[in-house]
Parts: C-alpha cells; structure tokens; sequence
C-alpha cells in the first residue's frame, strides 16, 4: 500500500476546530487538492500526513506554541475607507470580510476596529496564537484517483 511522501498530491477532506469544538474551518464533503510540503498547510500537518495511506483518517491538536500559523504582524492591518463597504449595510467588529486580488484569488479578513471614516481589517491568520485541531481524511493521491478530486 503506498504510504505518503513529501511531495505528493493528495485529495484530503479536512475541518479545523477550536478548543471547544467549534468548526473554525471546514472542506465540507468536497476534498480538496494539496501537496505536502508546499506550505499550503502548517509544516506539522505536512509532518503528521508522512506515512499515511489513503482511506487513512488522522486528528492532530496543535498547540498555539506550535506557531503553527506564524507569527501575528501588525502590517497586516490594513485602513479601509469605509465607503468601500457602502453596500454591506452594517459593520461590526469581528466581522468576517472576502476581498477579491487583482490575481482573482480570494483573501478573508475580519474587522478589528472601527471609525466614522475607516474600517480597520486584520489579514493575518485567525488562527495565529490560538490551540486548535486538524481532522484530515486522506481520500486519495490525486494522481492516482483524478475522479476523487473532480
């Protein structure tokens, strides 16, 4: 049974949840693709995932000294004009907000602070200093399964 290198493509099912149980992140039934050790997941995820098969399922607590996510950066705070929200209707502190790149990717940001004139975003990762808990399920390796990942 092939067992899991660096590397490799994978099709993994995945939730992240918070210390009590709550779900911070999720793939829901769809697998999604990932390589390990591409940074796309936390190096000790990428670590726990070597060795394991497909059909393998795996939950991983990662502690907030882990720095998992790196380390909190104050330049990701970034001033918005609160007049690019004007079709939000109300902003709240804690608020979770899609921003579309130039390059057409996605990147979610929460409210951290609020003013008559600006809306202050947080970019950096939710995560950052917080204990939590990966569930992976391994479906499959891509390469070998393409109809698992499409």
């Amino acid at each position: 049974m092939r067992s899991v290198n660096p590397n490799d493509s994978l099709a993994i099912r995945y939730r992240i949840l918070d210390l009590n149980g709550v779900v911070v992140e999720d793939s829901d039934d769809e697998a999604i693709v990932i390589t390990v050790g591409d940074n796309s997941l936390p190096a000790i995820v990428n670590q726990a995932l070597v060795g394991k098969h497909a059909g393998d399922e795996l939950r991983l607590s990662i502690n907030a000294a882990d720095e998992a996510f790196g380390d909190y950066d104050e330049d990701m705070i970034q001033p918005v004009a609160r007049s690019e929200f004007s079709d939000l209707g109300e902003i709240d502190v804690g608020m979770l907000l899609e921003f579309s790149l130039p390059n057409g990717e996605g990147m979610v940001g929460y409210v951290s602070a609020l003013s008559d004139d600006e809306v202050s975003v947080d970019f950096n990762h939710p995560l950052i200093g917080r204990d939590c808990v990966y569930e992976i399920h391994v479906v499959a390796f891509s390469d070998s399964d393409p109809a698992v990942v499409s």
